[in-house]
């Protein structure tokens, strides 16, 4: 057995990293969330329903286009010669809207409400993004912890066989106990290139999760007591309150709402103003210039469609229905995962005082049964078993510390305040800003018909 070679890696890993500087976990789950391209690919959708907005708020502005054309026109004449002419055009006409049947309105609410609905998508995305990166901290974190808890045990089995060893030698110890010792501590250097596995593996989470690799240090992050719901209910009524995939899926019900407005505008008439200007010359046979203008309010209404109309304001109903449904099923969803949560972080919080207990009663153990092996009144097999039990306390201890830092933060995550406990503000990725409710800015037709009155 290669004990200076053992003591030799183990004394190698074991230097302090104390020239780089710590990371927290806000940092690092800020880094995770604003390089996502999750994030990112949501945020530019968000920005592209930006833009829709405007357009559909372009519907009360005026239309205005301008034409021109020159050619060749031959015009015959019954009785008489044909004529053909060099003929030139140019016009300039002015479409302003006064009612459309509310189309527009509807169809600026509905992009409103698309809007709000890729906001919350937006903070649904970083919710999970940011739990996804506190889950492969928390992780790292854990498997480090299990490293060293891993390596220390194998130092503990190094000294008692070191400790076989020299009994063996001065003719006290057998060969069984030299044999059991080193079976002991092959098994403890098994466990310790497990547990380095392992943290090779949450190493390679974490890098997936946040674009790099953890850093030499992380701190271990604080969680206070004050953002963590005292019951169910309270946790209940947050997420009721600021979950976004709730208020997403309710900003999608209000979207097929204004949909469905916009479909039944066909059902009324339009009133438009046109204003016309041309310029004309040598038209319709006639040598020399023309030029109209005329202002008109023009009405429009269709009265048949073949069905179109109406089967169009079925349709919309319909997907008001459907995202109603989807709706009642985020609540559900939102629901159960509250609820899991809720029942991981208070089932983690009672086994901790439990498994803590174990620990130290597993080592007040190993260190009467080492008096007892020295004095002769223990074996060695029950000094060796005793040392694997605290291995197994320390390690579920250790594993269920880390795995309660990460149920509380699922609970914020459930509740929709993980971003807000971890100071993560997405205003920093928006390239244009948030509508609320362009509704609300746009002019009613009230409005519009007392902005046209010359009294």
């Amino acid at each position: 057995m290669k004990i200076k070679k053992v003591m030799l890696v183990l004394a190698s890993v074991a230097v302090p990293f104390s020239m780089a500087s710590a990371e927290s976990l806000n940092s690092v789950v800020a880094g995770a969330v604003l390089s996502s391209p999750q994030v990112q690919s949501v945020m530019n959708a968000r920005n592209a329903v930006f833009e829709e907005v405007k357009q559909a708020r372009g519907g009360y502005r005026p239309k205005v286009d301008i034409g021109a054309g020159v050619g060749y026109e031959k015009t015959k004449r019954f009785p008489g010669d044909d004529v053909e002419l060099k003929r030139s055009e140019a016009n300039v006409s002015l479409n302003q809207m006064i009612f459309d049947g509310f189309r527009t309105s509807s169809e600026v609410n509905r992009q409103s409400a698309r809007l709000d609905s890729v906001n919350h998508r937006l903070r649904e995305i970083a919710e999970e993004t940011a739990l996804e990166a506190a889950r492969s901290y928390l992780e790292v974190l854990k498997r480090q912890s299990l490293v060293e808890q891993a390596k220390n045990t194998l130092l503990t089995h190094i000294r008692i066989f070191d400790q076989i060893k020299r009994r063996s030698d001065s003719g006290i110890g057998t060969l069984a106990s030299i044999q059991q010792a080193e079976g002991r501590l092959a098994l403890a250097e098994v466990n310790v290139l497990s547990a380095e596995n392992n943290l090779l593996d949450a190493h390679s989470a974490y890098q997936r999760v946040t674009g790099k690799a953890p850093g030499a240090e992380l701190e271990d992050p604080e969680i206070q007591e004050s953002w963590i719901p005292a019951t169910f209910e309270q946790a209940l009524e947050r997420a009721y309150d600021k979950h976004p995939t709730l208020k997403l899926a309710a900003a999608d019900v209000n979207a097929a709402v204004s949909q469905y407005e916009a479909a039944r505008s066909l059902m009324f008439p339009t009133l438009n103003l046109e204003v016309n200007r041309t310029w004309n010359d040598n038209i319709d046979g006639v040598e020399g210039r023309n030029e109209d203008l005329t202002a008109m309010i023009r009405m429009r209404y269709n009265i048949y469609n073949g069905g179109a109309n109406k089967a169009r304001v079925r349709q919309t109903r319909h997907q008001i229905d459907e995202a109603k449904n989807i709706q009642s099923d985020a609540a559900r969803q939102t629901l159960q995962s509250l609820d899991l949560s809720w029942n991981a972080y208070d089932i983690l919080g009672r086994q901790l005082d439990y498994l803590e207990q174990h620990v130290t009663s597993t080592e007040r153990t190993r260190d009467s049964y080492l008096k007892q092996f020295n004095i002769g009144q223990r074996s060695l097999l029950d000094l060796l078993d005793t040392e694997n039990e605290v291995f197994s306390a320390q390690n579920a201890f250790n594993e269920a510390i880390y795995d309660q830092m990460l149920a509380q933060y699922r609970l914020l995550s459930g509740t929709g305040e993980l971003l807000d406990v971890l100071e993560l503000d997405l205003s920093t990725l928006q390239g244009t800003s948030f509508v609320q409710n362009v509704a609300k800015t746009s002019p009613t037709l009230m409005e519009r018909v007392k902005s046209l009155n010359p009294f």
